[in-house]
């Protein structure tokens, strides 16, 4: 019997130190990154009433849309739009979940610009500019740009993830 429960004891430690050393695998920095985004908040507007935004990301010359999928969202003074992470700030109005696209990019350090845009009938305003230069990650790296500017005041947070 103690040779059973020994052998037992034995498989269960090897079988804990393979699921140790599988979380651990991945220590090395990742090729990849992917952004998420969590959050912005439309403390004050560029326009009178409500903005319509939306968040692209650029590199390379090409352009790929965020969030929403298609068109903009229209928001009010002091919305909090709640995408993922830690949730929106007290004090403001909590819009809801929504999802975004996540997408992949070498972490080559070539510039990789995020942007919240203000969707207009005469031309999109840039209403935040996040500019950074993905290296490889083995953590996940948070950005928090607060542009308070020009008569309105945006928070943007969102976070690249390493991707293998």
């Amino acid at each position: 019997m103690y040779r059973l429960l020994t052998r037992a004891s034995l498989g269960a430690a090897l079988i804990a130190e393979s699921l140790l050393a599988g979380g651990t695998a991945h220590a090395e920095p990742a090729p990849l990154v992917r952004v998420v985004l969590e959050s912005f908040v439309a403390y004050d507007l560029e326009e009178n009433g409500h903005d319509e935004i939306y968040v692209e990301a650029q590199r390379d010359g090409k352009s790929r849309r965020l969030f929403p999928t298609t068109g903009a969202l229209s928001v009010a003074r002091n919305d909090c739009v709640y995408i993922s992470g830690d949730g929106c700030p007290s004090g403001t109005n909590y819009r809801g979940y929504y999802s975004s696209i996540r997408p992949l990019y070498e972490a080559n350090g070539k510039l990789l610009m995020v942007t919240l845009y203000d969707d207009d009938l005469s031309g999109d305003d840039a209403l935040v500019n996040v500019p950074i230069w993905p290296q490889p990650i083995s953590e996940n790296q948070y950005f928090r740009e607060d542009a308070d500017i020009n008569g309105y005041h945006y928070a943007f947070n969102f976070r690249l993830e390493p991707a293998y």
